[in-house]
Order: structure tokens, then C-alpha cells, then sequence
């Protein structure tokens, strides 16, 4: 108690002792409709202003060397360093009969990119960003390799800003080449079958020192050819009357149809258009987008395709989700055909994975997986590791093997690749978790409350 008591008085005598830096008030009052609303901290939102900069260095130079004494401050680090210091692997993205993924070994500021050649073959590093920037300041945000393995185009995000600027990097070589595609944001990488090219999302460029407060309008979806200049590339759709919608692109696996999503904020619900790039390894860029669904009153999320049928995953008239198919040849609503009906649980996930639908459910605040046929078909439920949550659902249509992330109270977020011929699922890369979870159980009851 006497220590515990030293250590209060010695925390409010050193805060007594702080001296705050001045914080200017200025003289902003904006009248609305008759209501008179000072703003005195209005300078502050300039960022890129010497007086802010100044302010931000004289609050850190104030706050850092307070925490660095705090006597508690080791034990908790030092605590909390040893159960960080695990490994933890991605899902892996198949492409080329190759597996990309990313592990991190333990205490990495950020997870290096590994390609095996099968998941039972070595890794072999494709990029480290963590040689990137010596201080960390840019990071490695996202990553797709091109459908031959050959390439793989990744992003990078500087300051924890959300524009992404994208390198491609030759995977046989490890040689980045001169591509460089910027104002990216809140985009996907979507390459054509034929590997050449790839289509992303991005803005205007912002007006110069006016990058983090740019007006977020004019969104659009281009094509990127390797090799050219980025002011060479392919706008593919715009809608200056929607200027404030995020537009984004994906390509069906096979390669056959460019599948645009609209979407107006945050929201779940989107307009759904496609395109039919006709010969996969020669695409037309500019084939001509149709509206598949130009209302935005519930979610249509694209799952892919088999052959003309489109498959989506809808909450239009089922708030649960359920999964239906649209002929691009026939795309009126009244003639969509429901395939996976509504269930009395949420449909969180779903995937075409090995000629079938794997569909991830919710059920009293844990996962479920379970499989169907392409006609809607009920087949077998994948039985999970344990009581817990699925992250992710990962797999290709020419493969039968369902990849998903598994994590429980007893588990840190495990890799399974489960084979449906034997019914049986693997961990891929399994971490050591940093304590003996044996000792304990996870158990789910229920109560009714008053």
C-alpha cells in the first residue's frame, strides 16, 4: 500500500509540474441560420501549416518523455512483447498454381510476401516491406499477383494516408519495374487474364500541398498497361453525376467479364454494372459497360461466374442474405433464379471454390461453413477446429480446396486449407500460441434476461 502510494503522489506531483504548451485560440465564428458558433481551433485544420507542425512537436515533446517514466511502463511492454512474439500467417491468394501469402515471424513492424509453389513446397520471399523505408513510414497496404505468377503489383500507403501509390515488381528477377500508378484509393488490383494490365480505382490528383485535405469526389475505374505511363492509362467508367460514389472493379476468375461496383459512402448497399471483355487473353478494355443492377436500395455483392450466370450475394427482400444467379443474357430481377435460399442465420461470406458454393454463417456469434452444390444443393458442413470465428474465405473454382482463417479464445488466427476428398482440414503454417491453451475449454450457454 505505502508503494502504491508513493507511486500516486510521485504521478500528481509530475503532473503538476507539467507545463502544457500554449494552445492559440483565434477568432473564427461562423453564423448558421442566426446561430453565432465560435471555432477557435480552425487554424488547426490546415495541416500542412509550420504553426500546426509546431504545436503537434512541442504536445510530443511534452507527452513522450512523461510516458518513457511511468514505472510500469516496462513490465507492460516487456508483458506484452512476449505475447505478441508469435508467428501469424495470411490467407493465400491463388494464382498460377501458386500460393502468395504474407508472415509475419513475431515481432516484424510489417509481414513479408512468400510464394510456394504448393503448399506443401518452401517459401520463397517476394517482397519485404519492412526494406522499404528504413523508419517504417510506408507501408505495404495491399498486394495481387498477376493470374501467370509472373508479376505482382502491390501498394504502398506513406504516412498512414489512405492514397496508395502501386510498383510491380518482376517475381523471377525481384527487380521492381518502372510502372508507377498514383492517387489510388480505395481500390482494388484487378488484372486481366492475359497478365498484361490491370484495372484500379483512383481520384483527381489532389492540388498540391492540399493532399489529406483533397475534396474525396470524381472516384473512377482506369486500366493500367505494363509498361506505358500511368497518364496513358484506360479511363473505363465514370459517373460525374454520382461525383461523390466510390466506383470500384473486379474480374471474374475465368477472365471473361469486368464487374463494376457503385457505392455511395460506407454502406453495404451498391448499383451493380459489368462488362463482357469477351476473349480473356486478349480483352476488350473497351467493351461496353452495361447496368446490371442500377438501383442501389440493398447490397449486390458479385461472387463470380459460371460461364453467362453471374452469382451474387443479395439482402434484397432477405435481410439474412442469400445467394442467386443472373443470366447477363437475361439480367431483369424478375428473372433471377435464388440459389442459395435465406436461412434463419447470416450469410457473412461466400465463395465459388472447386465447382461449389462455400458459404460462411453465423450462427449464435460463431461461424459455420458449409458447402453446396452450384444449383443450390446442400452438402456437407466443414467441421471448424474448435468453438470460435472464421476470418476470411479463400479458394479458385479449378480447385477443390477451401481456405479460411480460424480463431478462438483458445487459438490465434490459424491458416486451414480443408480437402474435401477427405473431409479433413490442415493448418498451413500453424503459430505456437504463447500460452498452454490445453488447461482450458471454451463453452457457449445461453440465458433468458428478465
Amino acid at each position: 500500500l505505502a508503494a502504491a502510494l508513493l507511486g500516486c503522489v510521485s504521478a500528481a506531483s509530475m503532473q503538476q509540474s507539467l507545463g502544457y504548451p500554449e494552445t492559440l485560440r483565434g477568432g473564427v465564428v461562423e453564423d448558421y441560420h442566426g446561430t453565432r458558433i465560435a471555432d477557435p481551433y480552425r487554424w488547426m485544420e490546415d495541416l500542412d501549416a509550420p504553426a500546426v507542425a509546431d504545436w503537434v512537436a512541442a504536445q510530443n515533446a511534452l507527452t513522450t518523455p512523461y510516458l518513457a517514466a511511468l514505472p510500469l511502463q516496462a513490465h507492460f511492454r516487456e508483458r506484452l512483447t512476449a505475447l505478441w512474439n508469435y508467428p501469424r500467417t495470411g490467407i493465400p491468394q491463388l494464382e498460377g498454381g501458386r500460393l502468395f501469402y504474407s508472415r509475419n515471424s513475431g515481432l516484424q513492424p510489417q509481414a513479408p510476401v512468400y510464394m510456394r509453389a504448393t503448399p506443401d513446397a518452401g517459401p520463397e520471399l517476394v517482397l519485404d516491406p519492412n526494406a522499404i523505408s528504413a523508419d517504417g513510414s510506408v507501408s505495404l497496404a495491399q498486394y495481387a499477383p498477376s493470374p501467370d505468377a509472373k508479376l505482382l503489383a502491390y501498394a504502398l500507403a506513406r504516412g498512414g494516408a489512405d492514397w496508395r501509390t502501386i510498383r510491380v515488381r518482376d517475381i523471377a528477377s525481384g527487380r521492381d519495374l518502372a510502372d508507377e500508378v498514383r492517387w489510388m484509393r480505395f481500390s482494388g488490383i484487378a488484372w486481366t487474364r492475359d497478365g498484361r494490365g490491370f484495372f484500379y480505382s483512383r481520384y483527381p490528383e489532389p492540388p498540391a500541398n492540399k493532399v489529406l485535405e483533397a475534396a474525396l469526389s470524381g472516384h473512377a475505374l482506369y486500366y493500367h498497361r505494363i509498361g506505358t505511363p500511368q497518364a496513358e492509362d484506360v479511363l473505363v467508367y465514370e459517373r460525374p453525376d454520382l461525383a461523390g460514389w466510390v466506383v470500384g472493379g473486379s474480374v471474374t476468375e475465368d477472365g471473361r467479364y469486368l464487374l463494376i461496383t457503385l457505392a455511395e459512402g460506407a454502406g453495404n448497399n451498391n448499383r451493380l454494372h459489368y462488362a463482357d471483355l469477351v476473349d480473356p487473353l486478349a480483352p476488350r478494355i473497351d467493351a461496353p459497360v452495361r447496368a446490371l443492377v442500377e438501383s442501389d436500395d440493398a447490397e449486390y455483392a458479385p461472387i463470380g461466374n459460371v460461364g453467362v450466370q453471374l452469382y451474387l450475394r443479395t439482402d434484397r427482400d432477405a435481410p439474412n442474405r442469400k445467394v442467386v444467379a443472373v443470366d447477363t443474357r437475361a439480367p431483369d430481377p424478375a428473372n433471377w433464379r435464388i440459389v442459395v435460399p435465406e436461412q434463419t442465420q447470416a450469410l457473412e461470406n461466400v465463395a465459388l471454390i472447386g465447382g461449389r458454393i462455400a458459404a460462411q454463417y453465423l450462427v449464435d456469434v460463431n461461424s459455420r461453413l458449409r458447402l453446396f452444390r452450384l444449383d443450390g444443393t446442400p452438402q456437407e458442413q466443414i467441421a471448424l477446429p474448435g468453438v470460435g470465428s472464421v476470418f476470411g474465405l479463400s479458394g479458385r473454382q479449378d480447385t477443390s480446396d477451401v481456405w479460411y482463417a480460424f480463431s478462438s479464445p483458445l487459438m490465434p488466427t490459424t491458416v486451414f486449407r480443408y480437402d474435401p476428398a477427405t473431409r479433413h482440414s490442415t493448418a498451413f503454417e500453424p503459430p505456437e500460441a504463447p500460452i498452454d491453451a490445453s488447461r482450458y475449454e471454451t463453452t457457449a450457454g445461453f440465458a433468458t434476461s428478465r
